[in-house]
C-alpha cells in the first residue's frame, strides 16, 4: 500500500507543479530594443518606464535592449529574416520606408482607431506621412530634430550688426562685417562625407525650390554656387569638408572661430549643455536664412521612430508593446520623453507644451510643422544612394575639384540611373508636390 500512497503522492505533487508552474510560465517578456546610449536622457526615459511598469505588473519582463547605431539597421534586417524581431523595434526615421516595405513593422491602425484617431491626427504631417503606408499605420515617431541658425550675440555686436540674418543675401553681407571686423568666420556648416552633409545641405536645396532628384536644374546650382561662395570668399571655413561630423562645427561656435553655425536643437543635450551656455551667456538662435525674404526655410527632420515587430502573435505581449508604444505616442508621454532627451515633440499639442518650458526651442519648433521628411522627397527606398550621391557632388564643389554646374550635373545622371524611367518620375513628381507643400 505505501507504493499506492507514494504514487498519490506524486501524482498530487504533479498537479501542483503544473498549476503553479503554469501560471510562473505565463509570465512573459517584452523587449525594447533601440540605439539610445544607455547614459543618456531618452534610454533612462524608457528604462524607468519599463520599470514602473513591471512594479505594477509583476507577469511581465521588460527587457529594454541598447544596440550601437552603426549596428542596429543590419541587426533589425536580420531579425527580420529569421523570424526573432524584438516586441518594440525603434529605427532612425529614414531607414521606417525600407523597413516597412521590408515588414518590419505590424499594421497597427485598428490600435490607432481604437485609441482615438484624434492622437493620429495631432502627429505633424510629415511624420504622418513617414509612418504610413497606402492608409496603414506602422509607427510613430516620437522624438525629432531640426536644423536653424546659432549665432553668438556678443561677437554680433561687436560687428555692429543687431540681428541675425533673415536671407542668403543678408548671411554673405553679415559674414562679411564679422570676418572684417574680428577675423573670424562667419558662418560654419558641416559638409562631410556622410548623411550629415547631404543633411545639412537640404535645407538650402528645398528653400531654393530645388530637389534632390533634379540637381542640375538651376534652384540646386544657386544653393550649392552659394556655399562655396561662402568658402572661397573666406566666410566660412575651408575645413566643413574635413570635419568628421556637425559636433566639430559646434566646437567652432564654442571656441569662437565662427560667430554663426548651421546645426540642430540636439546639440543641447551634447556640446551646448546648460553648463556651457551660461558660460558663453549669448547664444542665440533663428530660423536658417532663405533665398529671398518672404520664403520659409524648409527643413528635412531627423529623430526616431518605434513600431511593434511583425512577428510579435502573442496577444499578451502586443498589448504590453502597445502599451509602451501608445505611452510614449502620448502627447504628455511625449512631452515627458523630450524634455529629458532634448529633443522635439512630433505632436502639435506637445510641441506647444515644450515651447513655453524652453522658448529657445522655439525656431525649431515653429519648423518641425512643415519639416519634410528625407526619403519621401529622396527616392524612398533609394535615399541612402541618392545622398551619397549628393555629398560626393558637394565635396567636390567646395573643394574646386568640380564646378557646382559639373557636380550637380553629373550627380544628377547618376540619381537617375538608380531608378527605372517609370520610378525616377513617380518619385520626382512626389518630391516637387512635397517641397511646393511646404512651401506655402
Amino acid at each position: 500500500m505505501r507504493w499506492y500512497r507514494l504514487l498519490g503522492i506524486v501524482v498530487l505533487l504533479g498537479f501542483f507543479l503544473a498549476a503553479f508552474g503554469g501560471a510562473y510560465a505565463q509570465k512573459v517578456t517584452v523587449t525594447i530594443q533601440d540605439y539610445f546610449d544607455p547614459a543618456g536622457g531618452m534610454a533612462k526615459f524608457v528604462d524607468r518606464w519599463a520599470e514602473e511598469y513591471m512594479k505594477k505588473n509583476p507577469d511581465v519582463e521588460v527587457k529594454h535592449v541598447y544596440i550601437p547605431f552603426a549596428q542596429l539597421l543590419p541587426t533589425i534586417l536580420q531579425q527580420a529574416l529569421t523570424g526573432t524581431l524584438p516586441e518594440v523595434v525603434m529605427a532612425d526615421n529614414p531607414w521606417v520606408p525600407n523597413l516597412i516595405k521590408a515588414g518590419v513593422y505590424l499594421d497597427i491602425t485598428d490600435k490607432v482607431k481604437e485609441w482615438g484617431w484624434e492622437n493620429w491626427e495631432d502627429f505633424f504631417k510629415g511624420h504622418r506621412d513617414l509612418t504610413s503606408v497606402d492608409g496603414k499605420i506602422y509607427a510613430f515617431q516620437v522624438t525629432t530634430n531640426n536644423l536653424a541658425l546659432f549665432y553668438r550675440k556678443s561677437l554680433l555686436e561687436k560687428a555692429g550688426i543687431p540681428e541675425p540674418p533673415k536671407t542668403w543675401a543678408e548671411l554673405k553681407e553679415v559674414s562679411a562685417k564679422i570676418k572684417e571686423a574680428l577675423g573670424i568666420y562667419g558662418f560654419g556648416f558641416c559638409a562631410t562625407a556622410s548623411e550629415e552633409g547631404t543633411w545639412q545641405f537640404e535645407p538650402f536645396l528645398w528653400s531654393n525650390g530645388g530637389s534632390l532628384l533634379e540637381l542640375d536644374q538651376k534652384e540646386a546650382v544657386e544653393a550649392l554656387s552659394f556655399l562655396v561662395e561662402m568658402v572661397e570668399k573666406g566666410y566660412t571655413p575651408r575645413d566643413v569638408v574635413n570635419v568628421s561630423g556637425q559636433g566639430d562645427v559646434t566646437q567652432w561656435f564654442i571656441n569662437g572661430e565662427v560667430a554663426m553655425m548651421e546645426n540642430g536643437n540636439w546639440e543641447f543635450g551634447w556640446h551646448l549643455t546648460p553648463d556651457v551656455l551660461e558660460k558663453l551667456g549669448d547664444v542665440g538662435v533663428a530660423a536658417l536664412p532663405v533665398p529671398k525674404e518672404g520664403a520659409k526655410p524648409i527643413v528635412p527632420f531627423g529623430g526616431e521612430c518605434y513600431g511593434i515587430g511583425a512577428n510579435t502573435k502573442d496577444p499578451k505581449k502586443l498589448a504590453v508593446a502597445w502599451e509602451f508604444l501608445s505611452f510614449i505616442a502620448s502627447a504628455d508621454g511625449m512631452l515627458a520623453a523630450n524634455l529629458e532627451h532634448g529633443g522635439l515633440p512630433t505632436r502639435a499639442s506637445a510641441a506647444e507644451k515644450i515651447a513655453a518650458q524652453k522658448p529657445i526651442l522655439a525656431p525649431f519648433l515653429e519648423q518641425a510643422r512643415y519639416a519634410l521628411p528625407r526619403p519621401l522627397v529622396g527616392g524612398f527606398e533609394k535615399y541612402p544612394d541618392v545622398s551619397s550621391t549628393v555629398w560626393t557632388a558637394m565635396q567636390r564643389a567646395l573643394t574646386g575639384m568640380k564646378t557646382p554646374e559639373e557636380a550637380l550635373k553629373e550627380a544628377a545622371e547618376a540619381i537617375r540611373g538608380l531608378f527605372s524611367p517609370e520610378e525616377y518620375e513617380a518619385y520626382r513628381k512626389q518630391a516637387r508636390e512635397l517641397i511646393a507643400a511646404a512651401a506655402q
